[in-house]
């Protein structure tokens, strides 16, 4: 436990130091995935949840950080982005604001007659509202590129989702299994004899009827906790190949950004989306030991 903290500290110390992380350094600060989990020790299983808790805590002063400096930016952002859009669409900053305090009626209305005078400008040759056609055509590049990583990105969530769901079915499976075994072993218990004399059953009959249910749990586990392993372990992999993915994406939303709304580094760290994906793995990691059945105690 005192290294653990102690590694800790110092990654406090290194986040606080510097004003950028990475998502390496998260996940260098997770613990590993564990080999086996049937039978380890609540110890041990507090060690580990405590180490998840501690980076989850760094994260999350991470992330309140960069809420902070984008709440310090809002009128900022929000007045760039505005003249942004009157500068492409023509449409003047006062008329943006009238437009806002409409009712919906009144907006379909004014949308409908914007369309018409953008699609008369269009037949008479004239540029449609501020666009630049060199602009744009570069929005579109950005916005091609940003849907073919999102769909890479999307591709391996639905991929750990279908796999959950399968392990989902088994475990409703190998539950019933296990349940199946127990209910006899109950009723076994209930019904069993006393000894001549005796006002309960001894210890060593208990323990008999309470060795036989760990052993059905014993054996849910060995069957459920090599597919959560398996799980998890192919989440950390898909997460570690995508950290490129997620941080091109952080760099494409700020450059689309820039382009379309005039705002500079809108996120402030490249590194958001995928200290974000880390985040979603230490989840995922929690629940390593979720179908351990610990050590039978006599």
């Amino acid at each position: 436990m005192k290294k653990i903290l102690f590694a800790a500290g110092l990654m406090l110390l290194a986040f606080c130091a510097s004003a950028q992380v990475t998502p390496e350094a998260f996940l260098g600060g997770l613990p590993g995935i564990p080999g086996s989990v049937c039978s380890t020790s609540d110890s041990e299983v507090d060690q580990f949840l405590n180490q998840i808790s501690i980076v989850k805590g760094q994260i999350k002063e991470y992330s309140d950080r960069l809420s902070n400096i984008a709440s310090a930016r809002k009128d900022e952002m929000a007045g760039n982005a505005m003249a942004a859009v009157s500068a492409r669409t023509g449409i003047s900053q006062e008329e943006m604001m009238k437009l806002a305090n409409m009712s919906e009626a009144e907006q379909e209305k004014w949308g409908k007659e914007y369309a018409a005078r953008q699609m008369a400008a269009a037949k008479a040759g004239k540029p449609a509202g501020g666009v630049n056609q060199a602009q744009a055509k570069k929005s579109v590049a950005l916005s091609e590129e940003k849907l073919r990583l999102k769909g890479e990105v999307d591709a391996f969530v639905n991929r750990m989702k279908a796999l959950s769901q399968e392990i989902a079915l088994r475990d409703t499976v190998e539950s019933r299994k296990r349940d199946a075994r127990i209910k006899p072993i109950m009723k076994a218990w209930e019904n069993a004899p006393l000894e001549p004399g005796a006002m309960m059953l001894s210890t060593k009959v208990e323990d008999g009827f309470r060795k036989q249910i760990h052993e059905c749990h014993a054996d849910y586990c060995r069957e459920m906790s090599p597919l959560q392993l398996d799980f998890i372990t192919k989440y950390l992999t898909g997460v570690k190949a995508l950290l490129p993915t997620y941080r091109r994406l952080a760099q494409l939303d700020n450059e689309i950004a820039g382009e379309q709304l005039n705002i500079d580094n809108m996120l402030q760290d490249e590194n958001i989306y995928a200290i974000t994906a880390v985040e979603g793995y230490a989840d995922f990691l929690r629940d390593a030991y979720k179908y351990r059945s610990g050590k039978f105690d006599q």
